[in-house]
């Protein structure tokens, strides 16, 4: 069955979402969402969005501390661009019923590698108290259709398809192929933007939800888009070690309010490490403290002290952290919480301009899936939510004066051929399983080329195996998510093998020095 959209948007975060809501309601929209809303690492960012709103602060300060976490890669006319654009977007989510505490002029939230207090945010559910607003914005709009449980299996590609449709440029997106009930539907739209979040799932310790599975890298790099700076991925410090929540974060705004970080043995160990910013070092700089201090002592996890805030404070200014963790009876004014980190934020992507642009005519890239050049090596904290929506306004405004509208033409739909239902869901539980621990332990926060090389080969036996059931089997959510998976850890790990230093978020053991001039990894699938 063939739909047609003016804009078709994969992924309903504050890319997404900011995205619809800023398109003309003249333009019917699908948005998609492979989960029920509100969801995504939006609505699970804790600390806030970061923009220079205060007396003290300015956006040339916001753009200092941006260029000097993204270790000499930080694009700075896109982070210019994107920073001056914030004030703008604080203004716009407190059009849509989110607006942030310091949004006014008041102190903001610190975190690690800021120079100011500019993390607006609400309370410690910021992204939770956006996504919520902006869901109820979307189901509002009579032009949007919200469709909950789909899941974007592949770009529909003029090449492919139409190869009389094909752009000045090149190859032109025509739409996607969705899985929806056991059925794909075949969506055309003018315009496709893929807003679908990172990819946090390929590691086994990680703060995504269980949806981070790299939907839209991998489906931009099978259809042919140059992807940029895979190797760096971010691991937050301080997520929660406790078996009944392995994905449960525990926000940089508490070490910015003054926890502190303690061993097994409750030392301070940051002073060792970073003995003039301590526990706000940029996050790349805690986290590998955090895994030196771990593999010193043969322990699991550290300790984040949070008892000199008092109950109070706890209770007010994070609450739901203070909830989270009461709730597994851990009381944070009395005792330390466990912490380890865990895989957060994917800072390569797609390659994208600010408006989302990429080299192929249709399609659009917006926020974590994106490779814009703002975060260069390291992101900086809080700059997410910035980029997302700074991101989704400026695709919107590019695209309501240059859309043409969805192609008038027919497409095959889906063969299922004599493909059969998935029988044993064990051998997809676990390759999952396998991806994962290779990559945490192989291809984490301190790397070499010994467990590189040793990871990419399990990695590709793994991905032959499921490309193979891909194309014998009926359309499973659970399989075209690990195939994505395997997609993503094959690029993370070649963009890895590629970069013969250490650089921001990427530390080899064989390459420890950082090598001039600095450049940009970018690798495309062969064909």
């Amino acid at each position: 069955m063939t739909t047609r959209y003016d804009v078709l948007i994969i992924g309903a975060g504050l890319g997404g979402m900011s995205c619809a809501l800023e398109l003309p309601s003249s333009m019917r929209i699908l948005l998609l969402s492979k989960v029920a809303l509100p969801a995504g690492s939006t609505c699970l960012a804790q600390g806030g969005l970061a923009a220079a709103v205060g007396p003290d602060d300015s956006a040339g300060l916001h753009l200092a501390d941006t260029l000097a976490a993204g270790g000499g890669l930080t694009t700075e006319s896109t982070a210019r661009r994107i920073i001056e654009y914030g004030p703008r977007l604080v203004e716009r989510l407190a059009s849509w019923g989110a607006r942030l505490d310091g949004a006014g002029g008041e102190p903001g939230g610190m975190e690690g590698g800021h120079s100011r207090r500019r993390v607006l945010h609400f309370f410690d559910r910021t992204g939770r108290w956006i996504s919520e607003n902006l869901t109820a914005q979307c189901r509002n709009r009579a032009n949007i259709h919200i469709l909950e449980g789909g899941f974007a299996i592949n770009l529909i590609v003029a090449s492919r398809e139409a190869p009389a449709l094909m752009g000045a440029k090149g190859d032109r997106c025509l739409g996607a192929y969705v899985l929806k009930d056991g059925e794909v539907h075949t969506v055309l739209a003018g315009e496709t933007v893929i807003a679908t979040g990172g990819a946090g799932k390929v590691y086994r310790y990680t703060s995504n939800d269980d949806w981070a599975t790299g939907d839209g890298i991998a489906m931009a790099w099978r259809a042919g888009l140059p992807v940029r700076n895979m190797e760096f991925f971010q691991f937050h410090p301080t997520c929660l070690f406790h078996p009944q929540r392995r994905n449960f974060l525990i926000t940089e705004a508490m070490r910015g309010e003054g926890a502190i970080l303690l061993n097994l043995a409750g030392e301070r160990f940051m002073e060792r490490f970073e003995p003039e910013a301590l526990e706000l070092a940029p996050r790349d700089r805690v986290a590998r403290a955090i895994d030196s201090e771990m593999k010193r002592l043969g322990d699991d996890h550290v300790l984040l002290d949070a008892r000199s805030l008092g109950r109070k404070v706890l209770e007010e200014r994070f609450p739901e952290v203070t909830e989270g963790v009461t709730a597994l009876g851990i009381y944070p004014w009395d005792e330390p919480i466990p912490v380890v980190p865990a895989a957060h934020y994917c800072v390569g992507g797609v390659v994208a301009g600010v408006d989302g642009s990429t080299e192929m005519e249709g399609l659009r890239v917006v926020g974590e899936a994106a490779s814009t050049g703002l975060h260069g090596a390291n992101r900086l904290g809080s700059n997410s939510l910035l980029e997302a929506g700074v991101m989704g306004i400026e695709a919107a405004a590019a695209m309501a004066g240059s859309l043409q509208g969805p192609p008038e033409i027919t497409v095959k739909d889906w063969y299922f051929g004599r493909a059969r239902p998935l029988s044993e869901s064990i051998l997809v539980d676990h390759d999952w399983a396998a991806v994962r621990s290779t990559m945490w332990d192989y291809v984490g926060i301190i790397r070499s080329d010994r467990r590189l090389r040793r990871a990419l080969r399990i990695v590709e036996v793994i991905s032959d195996e499921v490309e193979e059931d891909y194309w014998s089997l009926l359309p499973d959510m659970g399989l075209l998510e690990l195939r994505n998976l395997c997609t993503v850890a094959g690029i993370i790990i070649r963009s890895a093998l590629l970069r013969r230093e250490s650089r921001g978020l990427h530390y080899n053991l064989d390459c420890p020095e950082t090598v001039p001039p600095p450049r940009d990894t970018v690798v495309r699938q062969e064909r």
